[in-house]
């Protein structure tokens, strides 16, 4: 059997507050089904992430409904897990993907299926300070799995072989008897042999959702896996379709034609991203403006900020709020990580987020 493995769609993200954008990831998400169908691939590996919110709006729920109706048409199920954007920090909340009859969705409370004799095991994202339920939860499955040649387990985690800023999860953490990891939430590729002979995977995200991403993208693209269950072995499938970002650094007016020649240069209207040296700032700005504005989709300009004083550095090492917290904090490692997660909740949600985490903390 062979399945597709992506993650990250994140659905329903309107990037630049701009129809295009939103669009761009309906039609990487399209472009995906496309291959699959075509490639007649027994089933659907979602790594969480679904949509980019908790509460997508109508246009992406109906989206959604038609393109994975397209699957089902052609006897394609679609399994998977919520990602830590699909899921509202409330008790009770339900995952959007609830709505749609055509997702196997596994669940805490329904964690595991069995199809054509494979275990097909999974978890929604657990923050840091469930870490210890999540652990109790991948023992039980991992027992379960014992009982079959072949497994999958999927989670949508940051792992901290391959996220060491702010993991949820050890690798030591992973049970070591599934044969195929299939990871979601980091939003570049992974390919990664463990010492059992399975493999660990992170598709990465399907669309260019923070400029940060686009070194990566240079890289190694953004798409998909087909994975074929004889031997776990992973083809990368490279998505045709993905919007030119295109990043400058000028320090001069003679430079802006080099630009206005790039962005002619590409099939559709560009994200650009333009950092302009002190020298003549405001010269090229206006330059910029004028020759850009109908060739680039969205224009972004900025002033650079230099970093040299004369005679003193005062450049610092890079600011990491959490360890800050960290090293601040009193109490238990337990302790610290509920605060953290406190802290992200308000700083993504409101307050409201972080006053759900706190009751569901305290009512464990």
């Amino acid at each position: 059997m062979r399945f597709a493995h992506i993650a990250d769609t994140h659905l329903g993200y309107r990037q630049y507050n701009l129809d295009e954008r939103e669009e761009d990831f309906y039609r990487a998400f399209e472009e995906a089904v496309e291959v699959i169908i075509e490639e007649k691939l027994d089933f659907v590996l979602h790594s969480g992430d679904l949509f980019d919110e908790p509460r997508p709006h109508i246009k992406a729920l109906v989206r959604v409904k038609e393109i994975l109706e397209r699957l089902k048409n052609h006897g394609i199920p679609f399994i998977g897990i919520a990602g830590n954007h699909d899921i509202l920090m409330r008790k009770g909340a339900v995952p959007p993907q609830k709505v749609f009859s055509n997702i196997e969705l596994l669940t805490p409370r329904k964690p595991y299926i069995e199809y054509k004799d494979m275990f097909i095991a999974g978890l929604p994202y657990f923050s840091k300070i469930h870490r210890n339920n999540m652990k109790d939860m991948l023992e039980k499955l991992s027992e379960k799995a014992n009982d079959y040649d072949k497994s999958i387990l999927l989670l949508h985690q940051g792992i901290d072989k391959y996220f060491n800023l702010d993991f949820e999860l050890k690798i030591q953490d992973l049970p070591d008897n599934f044969n195929y990891y299939a990871l979601g939430h980091i939003h570049k590729r992974v390919i990664d042999t463990l010492p059992s002979g399975a493999v660990a995977v992170y598709p990465g995200s399907t669309e260019i959702w923070r400029m940060d991403e686009l070194g990566e993208f240079k890289k190694h693209g953004k798409g998909f896996f087909i994975v074929d269950t004889d031997d776990f072995s992973v083809r990368e499938v490279n998505f045709k379709g993905i919007r030119p970002f295109l990043n400058f650094e000028v320090s001069g007016i003679e430079e802006v034609k080099d630009i206005v020649r790039e962005a002619e240069n590409v099939r559709v209207k560009p994200v650009i991203k333009v950092e302009v040296g002190n020298n003549d700032f405001n010269e090229v700005y206006r330059s910029l403006l004028i020759e850009l504005k109908e060739k680039a989709l969205y224009l972004d300009i900025k002033r650079k900020i230099e970093k040299n004083i004369q005679n003193e550095d005062v450049r610092g090492e890079k600011i990491d709020i959490y360890s800050m917290m960290r090293e601040n904090f009193e109490g238990s490692e337990e302790e610290k990580n509920f605060c953290l997660e406190i802290y992200k909740a308000i700083a993504r949600e409101g307050a409201e987020a972080g006053k759900n985490i706190a009751e569901s903390y305290f009512n464990r």
